[in-house]
């Protein structure tokens, strides 16, 4: 990974998280929606990063996340799983044939289909254990499932709609 790659990654690291802490944390939508936009920076991290950073960042990002919400390591312990299931599902979503090896991990890199598809898959994996972690019962099994729809397809949308804004802001 070159210079530029590296402060690109930081920068985007910094505005998701400056975005969901001042922004999206006060977007739910009826108390079941809500928008977790900090875990683009794990899912946008750089393919070439090797798993052996990819799981602590994973861990940074969700305690910082756990610090400002008060949460006791929920968000940490989601995102250290999305951190390392990362490795495993983005070579089932790409092409196996003619790959090469720098694939981004965007919509220009991977294609809409599969960069959707990769964003919802990672995402519902993190709001699953999120929300049940979270409820800490199956008592509420059907809040807790209606909360994990509801917010995967926020998230999702969020993640999809602001990288499409800022790869369009990129190329003017």
């Amino acid at each position: 990974m070159n210079t530029q790659t590296i402060s690109k990654t930081v920068l985007t690291f910094l505005l998701f998280m400056v975005l969901q802490l001042l922004v999206f944390r006060n977007v739910v939508i009826q108390d079941y929606a809500f928008c977790f936009m900090y875990i683009a920076c794990i899912l946008l991290l750089p393919k070439e990063v090797s798993p052996t950073w990819v799981i602590p960042i994973s861990f940074l990002v969700g305690l910082i996340i756990d610090i400002f919400y008060d949460t006791a390591g929920v968000h940490a312990s989601a995102c250290v799983l999305i951190g390392y299931l990362r490795t495993y599902i983005v070579p089932l979503l790409l092409p196996n044939r003619g790959l090469e090896t720098d694939v981004v991990l965007s919509i220009n890199g991977m294609g809409t289909e599969r960069f959707v598809r990769y964003i919802f898959i990672m995402t519902l994996i993190h709001h699953t254990l999120l929300f049940f972690v979270e409820a800490g019962t199956f008592q509420f099994f059907v809040v807790t499932i209606i909360k994990i729809v509801s917010s995967v397809l926020v998230t999702t949308l969020s993640i999809v709609l602001l990288h499409v804004v800022f790869r369009g802001v990129q190329h003017r």
